[in-house]
């Protein structure tokens, strides 16, 4: 099979569920570590020694339900990568899967680790690390899958999409080495417009802060490039929301300080940011073509026999 082939459409439900899996066991963390929900439930599997499920209370809740959606998406990315197996040929949704079963089984393994015994900051940023790379991904092997057959090429809206995803994933993960002792900068991810005394080097809240700005930027780029591609029209007006909601709480943040509520709408706004920008990037990229618009090399040649 090729990139041009149309996939089974239980095929591409699969994709959307493990794509859509991903998204929420990255967003459900976020919550959880801006609720610091994770030592509502201290023992791990089960939320108690002796007992698996929680107390009817918010923040164990929280914990175990985003275990549970955790737990789930190991599966789905197992089943699509071995289905992707089918389409050799087509690298992005074949080797994509692959990608995001391994950040999300590292994901998993450091997730046991912090109950258990902690994490140093670098474990925890590969944590975050790992767990955003399934995210893109699984996200963007579903895209290109459900737009096969397809072409690839890298528009004004992709590259700009592109480059804000990359730039996003930076602003993450210097987010836990920005982030003092008990700050929440190490779930909120984006930071809030001004140095925080209690987090790490001004230098790296700086260099932080000229990177949200800059992954600022290219989003406006992509909503404004994307706002002429009917595929992304509506995903740009998301984005162009997200974005609003995050600088505003990141300003009531820098001026009121924060609370619970207010980290975690701008920790999951950020991670629904991120994933609409990836959504935005791959659509943007891949176009689906009818039969007749495929390269020759792809379209079945009918041989007939020679006469007798």
């Amino acid at each position: 099979m090729t990139a041009s082939s149309t996939p089974a459409s239980s095929t591409i439900t699969l994709y959307r569920v493990a794509a859509v899996l991903t998204f929420a066991a990255v967003a459900l963390g976020s919550l959880v570590c801006a609720t610091d929900s994770s030592a509502a439930c201290p023992n791990w599997p089960g939320c108690y020694v002796g007992q698996v499920m929680p107390r009817a209370a918010l923040n164990p809740v929280i914990e175990f339900v985003h275990r549970v959606i955790a737990v789930s998406t190991g599966p789905a990315l197992l089943a699509a990568a071995l289905l992707g197996l089918r389409r050799r040929r087509d690298l992005v949704v074949s080797v994509l899967p692959w990608l995001a079963l391994a950040g999300a089984l590292a994901a998993g393994i450091f997730g046991m680790l912090t109950i258990r015994v902690g994490l140093t900051t670098a474990q925890g940023a590969t944590d975050l690390g790992a767990s955003l790379i399934a995210m893109i991904a699984m996200t963007t092997a579903a895209v290109a899958l459900s737009h096969s057959p397809r072409r690839a090429s890298l528009t004004p809206a992709a590259a700009y999409a592109w480059a804000a995803v990359g730039v996003l994933w930076l602003v993450h993960v210097t987010g836990v080495f920005a982030a003092g002792k008990g700050s929440l900068t190490r779930c909120v991810s984006c930071p809030v417009w001004g140095i925080v005394g209690i987090d790490g080097p001004a230098w790296l809240q700086v260099v932080r802060m000229v990177l949200a700005a800059v992954a600022i930027a290219f989003i406006v780029a992509a909503i404004v490039a994307g706002r002429r591609v009917p595929a992304v029209r509506s995903l740009t007006l998301v984005a162009a929301v997200l974005l609003v909601v995050e600088l505003a709480v990141g300003l009531v943040i820098l001026a009121r300080g924060t609370n619970h509520t207010l980290s975690s709408v701008y920790a999951v706004s950020m991670v629904c940011l991120l994933w609409t920008t990836v959504l935005i990037a791959a659509r943007s990229t891949f176009t689906r073509v009818s039969g007749d618009d495929r390269p020759e090399s792809d379209v079945p040649v009918e041989v007939s026999a020679p006469a007798a």
